[in-house]
């Protein structure tokens, strides 16, 4: 089998061409992804740049946060408070297929890019607009970061530890947001194809992390009158000799093969017996940590895989960079760039064998200025 990366017409999207006015993560992370699938990505950013661009660490004014959302889009800048920025947004428009934009509804208003003005632009339009609350009620126009969201969602309280709430790191709320952006823009673009109509999807992170909580988060919320908290720990992270595994024992089969890895089968009996199932967990891995803490990582992870006991090893982010698997699947890519060889990571998508790789670096500030909508609106 060859696992080959296409070229820009063979990807799923060629042909689509998308606009993006957003900044920070939601928008870009959802285009980064429709880019990785073929779309054509134009960025739309203010004089002097999308302000997220030096977010961060970054190396001469490319943040690296930045750069791995926009790598494969083409830049342009456009300055949306003047009439001609205006007109040459809206001249964008009337021919792209998507507009992805985070503005607060009442920015939409202000600029003049109503549901209602870009409906009239370009019918077949489909326009993302990603938001904290929704496009109305007390909080439309409030600030939406996503560790507020976060805490509003109930993600702060659930990660505490020793009784103090936790931000979860690593902006998850913004990719998520962003994946659910996509997969939006993908329905609706299927959905065109039967209608030959666009639409407006409105996407507010605060009902994003109440759809993507819900399955597992509100499990104890789910049947009426049902409000208990229990939950026994089905993981924990265990120290060996040398490090860290990570066991997940779900059921009661697995614990059980867990006893016989660690050659204690004559403790089932006593878990058993262990009427609290918070309780019976919670000894069942600090009797198995005493153990396991005993020998080293390679050790247990060889006897854990012939128990068939679902156990990893607890890397580093360098050590998954390096993990055979990883090289083997070819996740990682390294593309040129304005700053360098940098670092990417693929669409974890494999269509036919193909690999969703990243296009190109990310774009310098109005890169292609020249080769989009010249100022005056013709192109």
């Amino acid at each position: 089998m060859t696992i080959e990366s296409p070229t820009i017409a063979d990807r799923p999207l060629s042909g689509i061409t998308v606009i993006e006015t957003s900044s920070f993560l939601t928008g870009p992370f959802a285009s980064m992804m429709l880019s990785d699938l073929g779309a054509d990505v134009i960025k739309v950013e203010p004089p002097g740049g999308d302000g997220f661009r030096r977010f961060g660490h970054n190396r001469d004014g490319f943040g690296a946060s930045w750069t791995n959302a926009n790598r494969g889009k083409r830049s342009i800048v456009i300055d949306l408070k003047t009439a001609e920025g205006m007109a040459r947004l809206k001249h964008l428009l009337t021919t792209a297929d998507v507009l992805i934009e985070n503005w607060r509804p009442r920015v939409s208003e202000s600029l003049g890019l109503g549901e209602d003005v870009v409906r009239e632009l370009n019918s077949r339009l489909i326009r993302l607009s990603i938001n904290g609350f929704g496009k109305s009620g007390a909080l439309a126009n409030a600030p939406a970061f996503d560790s507020l969201i976060q805490g509003r969602t109930g993600i702060v309280a659930s990660e505490g530890r020793n009784g103090m709430p936790a931000v979860t790191p690593f902006n998850m709320v913004d990719k998520v947001t962003g994946t659910f952006g996509a997969q939006a823009v993908l329905a609706a673009l299927y959905e065109r194809e039967r209608t030959g109509k666009g639409a407006v999807i409105q996407l507010p992170m605060l009902d994003v992390m109440g759809y993507f909580n819900f399955p597992d988060m509100f499990q104890h919320r789910t049947f009426q009158n049902d409000r208990s908290d229990w939950k026994p720990p089905a993981s924990q992270v265990l120290a060996t000799s040398d490090g860290y595994v990570v066991i997940s024992p779900a059921n009661g089969q697995q614990m059980s093969k867990t006893l016989n890895a660690i050659e204690r089968p004559e403790w089932k009996e006593d878990f058993k017996r262990m009427p609290d199932p918070v309780a019976m967990a919670n000894e069942f891995f600090r009797r198995v940590g005493e153990v396991v803490v005993q020998k080293d990582t390679k050790h247990w992870l060889r006897v854990f895989a012939e128990q068939d006991v679902p156990a990893a090893p607890v890397f580093s982010l360098d050590e998954f960079l390096q993990d055979g698997q990883v090289a083997h699947n070819r996740i990682f890519s390294k593309v040129d760039s304005h700053i360098g060889p940098i670092r990417t990571a693929r669409h974890p998508a494999i269509f036919d064998d193909r690999l969703m790789t990243a296009r190109s670096g990310p774009p310098a500030i109005g890169e292609h200025d020249a080769e989009i909508a010249p100022a005056g609106g013709e192109s």
